[in-house]
Formats: C-alpha cells, structure tokens, sequence
C-alpha cells in the first residue's frame, strides 16, 4: 500500500466517534479523564507514551512512534473552557450532537476536534510505521486556556523537534504565526465613606470611570492599526470589581485589559501606551490614585513562509483538497509561542473549527473538516518524516 493509499484508511464514521467520547468527558478543570481515555486506546495498539503530572488534576501525555533524525510533534490541548450558562446551549454541552453537517459540543471545535483528528492521524501511523523515516511526536497538552501551563512544561522538560503543528480551530486554514496577547490590571484606590455622606469620601468607582472611558478613545484607535495575515489589533476593557455594600463610598476599583498585538507591536511598548493613558487621565483628574500591573504578556509569534514546514503543510492540504490554500495568521494565541520561544522549534498552527465558535454556547465544528483534518495531518507526517 502506497502512502497516498493510507490517508483512505481514515474512516470519518470512526473520528466522529472519537470526539463524541472526548466531548463526553468534561476537562476544564481536570484533564484526567481525557488522558486516561487517549492512554487506553494508545495501549491498545501498543505505541508508548508517558503522562506528566502538571498540578494536580492537571496532566500532559507524550506519545511517539518511529525513528530516525527527523522528528515532528503533534500538539494540541485537551482543556476547555468551562461551558458557561448551560441555559444558552442548544444542545447538551457534554454530548456531541449532530446538526446536518456541523457536529455541536463543548470542545468540539477548541481543541477536541484537532485531538480528534491528530489522534486519529497518530494511531493510523502507529499501524504503520513503515512509512515514517523519523520520529511522530503527540502531545496532548492540560492548561492551555490556562496560561499555556501544560506546553511548558514539555519545554522546561527539554522537548525538541525538528517542527510542531499546533491544533487549534483555523477553519483548515494554515497559520504561520498568532497575535501577542497582554493581560493588564488597572486598581484605582479611592476613600471609604458612609453612602449617606460621599462627600466625605473619594469614590473609586467613579475615579475608574475616567480610565475606562479612556481606554474606551485608546481601543478605537489601536484598532486601526492592521497585519494583512493577523488583522487588526485590539484593546478591551473584559473585568471590572469594586465596592463593598450598597451604603459604602467605594474605596477600591479594579479593571482588567485585553491587548491583543499584531506583529510589528511589542508587549512592552503596549504597557507604556496604556501607562501613558492612565498619565493623561491623571492629569485631567489630580485627585486620582491608580497604579497598573501586567498579568500576562505574549509577544505576537510567527515564522518565514519559507520554513521547510511551512511548504511541507502547504503540500500536504494541496493533496487532500486538491487545491492550494493560503496562509494566513491566528488572530487570536495559542502554544506556538511556547515551542518558539522556549524550545526554538519552528512550529504552524492547523486545525479543524472557526476560531469564532470558541468560547462560546453551541461551539461546533464541521464534519467534512474534521474528517479533511486528520487526512491533512496524516500527510504533513508523512511528508514531513519520509521526505515525500
């Protein structure tokens, strides 16, 4: 059987199945069950893995198959957010519900989709490790909604390859790169009083207003700022807390920030941007008292288009859809910036799904994408580790 031939081998009834049982399992605040589920069928075929005990209740597991100089890792994450008000769902979040051709399920498009498929993939090339002239690497990876914990920890443990793909929702379109993300906490401090007297008092709440307001005039005009692969830029005001009771003068506000940063921008020039907003405001209002401190920061991550990983995935699609497709840019992070910064592993980011049904009631992925993604990460390991 030729290596073209395998990628028929991929049966779209036995994939749908698959993300119905991982979808079944609930894994935003404990991956194990996931985990145990991928360690059974990978025992089943006989490839070896190992599970890494991130924090507790929090696991990664390490799978590999083949040999030779040439290694490839298949990463994606097996977390998810939490499913929210189960009241907006459509559907039972826990159980994978099909819709014509859209498959409806927490997870199914961010990432369980692209498990789903790189799993399917994985197994497939385990049974077949005669086509491979090197070595396939899965990571399946706890914590990525949470601060990228699970992909660093495979990097602090000293994780190599030669190329990594990254499942995330791209709709099967190939990225080379995401967005920087910023993570900012703005307290503004105020002074307590009795609510029947606030001029007693200086209001925090009232004091944010202004920061808000001009973080409001600052958002409108990062969005101008635009990548032709990533977009635009952005800033959003996402949290605010303050005050004690009803009759209490607020002494204490907080607001938190989301700055999402196109390639060309820095993390650092972003906080001395915002920093100089909350100067502005004080300027306006003497009485202010704020301060401001990064919670997160996340440079925007991206590679040459000509990386051999880059021509190899390019291929690779061209094979399964029979046509080209072109590259574009994540628009939102994910764990490339891990394996790029951390571990210098020139990665893509490719999976089924639309970032834009993430995160939210009735997430869904396509089953023709789903089934056309695990054929497409079949081939990029082929490609990529026999030289084809």
């Amino acid at each position: 059987m030729s290596a073209e031939k395998l990628l028929d081998e991929i049966n779209g009834t036995n994939i749908i199945e698959l993300l119905s049982e991982l979808v079944s399992m609930p894994s935003y605040d404990s991956e194990q069950r996931v985990v145990k589920y991928i360690a059974q069928r990978l025992d089943e075929i006989g490839a070896s893995y190992e599970i890494t005990e991130v924090a507790p209740g929090r696991q990664n597991l390490t799978a590999s198959i083949g040999a030779g100089e040439q290694s490839l890792i298949l990463n994606t994450h097996t977390d998810t957010v939490p499913p929210g008000n189960v009241e907006n769902w459509e559907t039972q979040p826990f159980q994978l519900t099909r819709k014509g051709d859209d498959l409806f399920g927490l997870g199914a498009c961010d990432a369980k989709g692209s498990l789903a498929s790189m799993l399917t993939a994985f197994e497939l090339l385990a049974r077949n490790t005669n086509f491979l002239d090197g070595r396939l690497i899965l990571q399946a990876v706890c914590c990525e909604e949470t601060r990228a914990m699970g992909t660093l920890a495979e990097v602090a443990r000293g994780i190599s390859a030669d190329a990594a793909i990254i499942g995330e929702p791209t709709g099967l379109v190939p990225m080379i790169g995401h967005k920087g993300g910023l993570g900012v906490e703005i307290t503004v401090r105020g002074k307590a009083a009795h609510g029947s007297a606030p001029q007693e008092g200086l209001n925090a709440i009232s004091k944010m207003s202004g920061i808000v307001q001009a973080m409001d005039a600052l958002a409108e005009e990062i969005f101008r700022r635009r990548d032709p692969l990533f977009g635009n830029a952005s800033l959003a005001v996402t949290r605010i807390a303050g005050g004690q009771s009803c009759n209490v003068i607020p002494d204490n506000c907080i607001i938190t920030l989301d700055r999402r940063l196109i390639p060309g921008e820095t993390v650092d020039d972003a906080l001395n941007e915002i920093s100089a907003t909350i100067d502005k405001t004080r300027q306006i209002d003497p009485d202010l008292d704020a301060s401001m401190k990064k919670i997160i920061g996340i440079e925007p991550c991206r590679i040459s288009l000509e990386n051999p990983i880059v021509k190899v995935v390019e291929k690779s699609i061209a094979q399964v859809k029979g046509r080209k497709q072109e590259v574009s840019g994540f628009s939102a992070c994910c764990d490339m910036w891990c394996l790029m910064e951390g571990a210098g592993i020139p990665t893509m980011i490719l999976g089924p799904g639309k970032i834009s049904a993430a995160h939210k009631a009735n997430e869904s992925v396509s089953v023709d994408e789903l089934c056309e993604a695990a054929k497409i990460h079949t081939a990029i390991a082929l490609n990529f580790l026999s030289g084809r």
